[in-house]
């Protein structure tokens, strides 16, 4: 199923699920959620939330992450974006902003005169 069709809360819960499933499995972190308390700081009762209706303040999941070693998944969670940073955007409106000068008129040229030393090389 499309995750995108889920409500938010949905969403939450399968997390929570997921979240369980790993700490559980012999193959995961094999750990209750006392262990998994103490190790991450977070109290027992909101691990215990979080399992069952996947509600959960983003520092908790985080530090419960830390403690099982899985932060490296948050790096890969929001793309980097494509476009100009902030800086490069300030750069480009200053550099627009410069007034540019207006191309001279063309004289016309007059034809060129020979100096008298020339004259006197040529002759």
């Amino acid at each position: 199923m499309d995750i995108r069709h889920l409500t938010d809360k949905e969403i939450a819960l399968r997390l929570a699920q997921a979240f369980r499933a790993w700490r559980v499995d012999r193959n995961g972190a094999a750990m209750t959620q006392a262990e998994l308390a103490l190790r991450s700081g977070v109290g027992l009762t909101p691990l215990k939330r979080f399992e069952k209706t996947g509600g959960i303040t983003l520092n908790n999941l985080v530090a419960l992450l830390r403690a099982l070693d899985l932060l490296d998944g948050l790096e890969g969670l929001i793309p980097k974006p494509q476009t100009p940073g902030p800086l490069d955007l300030l750069e480009a409106d200053r550099a627009e902003a410069r007034r540019q000068r207006a191309p001279r008129a063309a004289k016309p040229r007059a034809s060129p005169a020979i100096s008298p030393t020339r004259a006197k090389e040529s002759g």
